[in-house]
Parts: structure tokens; C-alpha cells; sequence
């Protein structure tokens, strides 16, 4: 691959590293895949939006020293085709990766890091535990290039739920676009409601976790259908898991906004997750979700609600990563190529 770059003044790097890192999970390639760049200071944006389309990825990171005084870090987020706000899962694997480099020191306990995004500061918390030479139960343990060592238990973000409504979609016309016959929702005795994190995102519930996993919507109708009613985003869940430790098992598909489908969304779990306590179907505030479409490489997002009166509320959602791939972008004589 190669293509043109700009360089803008102080940028002097002539090797630029690229890694791709799968957040909610510790498996690699599974959960939900984020193109990081770590050092991407004086990058240009157009070309920040050219190597996010070159590195084929529903959204790609680019990490730089901040604007503000009260950030660590600045995130830009972009996809194949525009730059965005934010993205829960490109948060999480943005900040791995800056704590595998060393450019973020976890301390014991909890460590919040301040990143500047387009929406304002967006805190992280880091839940680290120092020198554990046995890994933790869901952690994963962490060899920092200082030399400090321990267990990485879980990154969590700051996502807030700005409200909710009931769906005026027709049930018939859900099931049809998704291949279900209607009583596959209208059995769970739930309600169809749209939550707002930004984006306005349908939740569907399902009785089976079968007619989930086995989903052919079509995505046609289905982002025509959005643009009608408003909505951006659908999360269609299930209660019925594949791990009994989860609460949910749900896919996400997003036509209207030029996603067919997210392997793992933070922020429709988040929605999902005052939903269900909302709801009384849990009465935990913490709760584990499981997403995707193949059962070997399930995502697993963990969802804190702090408060949930009324249909609003902070929720943080999070969990762990892994590195799964390294590239090199080499930058010689204005042209970029990846290896």
C-alpha cells in the first residue's frame, strides 16, 4: 500500500508504528478490533483519515500530547471515511496500548488517566495491582517496560446515558427486517426502547440467543428504517447467554451511520445496562455482556451503573485487550508504505 503524506512541522519520523489491539477481550482476534497509533504528533489529518482507510478497521485511534492542561492524552478517532467524536472500544484499546509502551505508569489500585477527546476529557481508570506474580481472576498480568510487574484487572470509561423513550417502530415491521417472527420479541414480555449516548440506539429484545447468533437482517431496510424513525444504532439482545457469567448476549448492527455491524459497542452496552436495572431484571450494578456472531471469540464488556434514575445515569463500561498485530508505517520521500 502506499500513498502520499504530509509532513507538518516537527514531524521528523521516518518509521511510524501501528498496532491493531482488540478490545473486551484477552483473546486475539476476537472481541473488537481498533487500529492504535501511539506517537502520531504532527500527522496531518487528511492523513490521519488516509492511513485509517488503509488499515481496513471499523475505526482507527491517533494518540498525541494534548491541547488542554488537564488531559495526560489526546484521542482523534477516525474511520475508513470521516473523523468521529468517540468510541468506547478504541478508548480502551488506546489506553492498553500507551500502558503496554510504558507511556502510562498504573500505580496500585486505581489510576484515572484524563484523555481530551472532541466531546471533552473523558477519564479512564486503570485497575492495576503491583508485583502479583499469580494473575488474578479475570486479570491479566502485565510486564511494564520500567520493570514493574503486575495484574492489569480491567480499564474502565465514563459513558453517560442522556435518556430514553419508548420505540414507536412497529414490532412487525423490526421482525421482519430481521428475519424473526414477531413473537420472538413480543415473548420476552420486555419493552422495545430507544436509549441516547449520543447516539439514539434501538434495543430489541429476543427470547433465544440462537435467533441472535443466526441473525441475516436485512441491513437495506433495516438503515432505511433507522433514518425514518430517528435512530442511529440497533443493539438486538438476549437474557439467554452462552456463559452463564454474563448477563446479555446481544449483536449490534448500524447501516444508518455506514456500520453493518460492531463485533462489541461500549456504549449500547451501557444503554443496555441502565436498561436492565431500569427494568428490575438486574439488581446488580455491575453486570458482564456478551457480544458478537461467533461463539469462539465472543467480546465480554463489563458495565458499572452509577445511577440510572429516570432513564439517565453514568454508566462505566470497560474490561480488558490485547496487542494481536504490529505494523510499520515506512515514511520516505513524501509516500507511506505498510508493513
Amino acid at each position: 500500500m502506499l500513498f502520499a503524506i504530509t509532513r507538518e512541522k516537527g514531524f521528523d519520523m521516518s518509521r511510524l508504528k501501528i498496532r491493531q489491539v482488540d478490545a473486551f477481550t484477552t483473546t486475539p482476534f476476537a472481541g473488537n478490533p481498533a487500529g492504535v497509533i501511539t506517537d502520531a504528533d504532527g500527522i496531518a489529518s487528511r492523513d490521519m483519515l488516509m492511513i485509517a482507510g488503509e488499515m481496513s478497521l471499523a475505526e482507527t485511534s491517533f494518540v498525541t500530547m494534548p491541547s488542554r492542561p488537564d488531559a495526560m492524552f489526546r484521542i482523534r478517532f477516525f474511520t475508513p471515511t470521516e473523523e468521529v467524536d468517540l468510541s468506547g472500544h478504541v478508548t480502551i484499546a488506546s489506553c492498553f496500548a500507551l500502558i503496554e509502551e510504558g507511556r502510562i505508569e498504573p500505580g496500585r489500585g486505581v489510576t484515572t488517566v484524563p484523555f481530551e477527546t472532541r466531546v471533552g476529557i473523558i477519564p479512564v481508570d486503570i485497575h492495576f495491582s503491583e508485583a502479583d506474580r499469580d494473575v488474578a481472576p479475570g486479570g491479566i498480568r502485565m510486564e511494564l517496560p520500567g520493570g514493574t510487574g503486575g495484574t492489569l484487572h480491567k480499564i474502565m470509561m465514563q459513558q453517560a446515558i442522556t435518556g430514553t423513550r419508548k420505540a414507536t417502530v412497529p414490532t412487525g415491521e423490526i421482525a421482519a427486517i430481521l428475519g424473526v417472527d414477531a413473537g420472538e420479541i413480543a415473548g420476552t414480555g420486555l419493552p422495545v426502547e430507544i436509549v441516547s449516548t449520543g447516539l439514539d440506539q434501538l434495543l430489541v429484545p429476543l427470547k433465544h440467543k440462537e435467533k441472535i447468533m443466526n441473525l441475516h437482517p436485512d441491513l437495506i431496510k433495516l438503515g432505511l428504517m433507522n433514518r425514518k424513525y430517528g435512530i442511529h444504532t440497533n443493539h438486538i439482545f438476549s437474557l439467554d447467554t452462552y456463559s452463564e457469567e454474563c448477563i446479555s448476549y446481544a449483536r449490534h448492527f448500524a447501516p444508518a451511520v455506514g456500520m453493518w455491524e460492531d463485533p462489541a459497542t461500549g456504549t449500547a452496552a451501557a444503554g443496555l445496562g441502565v436498561y436492565l436495572f431500569r427494568h428490575g431484571i438486574s439488581a446488580s450494578e455491575t453486570m458482564v455482556m456478551e457480544q458478537g456472531k461467533e461463539t469462539s471469540g465472543l467480546a465480554r464488556i463489563l458495565v458499572e451503573v452509577q445511577d440510572a434514575d429516570n432513564g439517565r445515569g453514568l454508566v462505566r463500561i470497560g474490561g480488558l485487550a490485547v496487542t494481536s498485530i504490529f505494523r510499520t508505517l515506512n515514511i520516505e520521500a513524501g509516500s507511506v508504505s505498510v508493513s
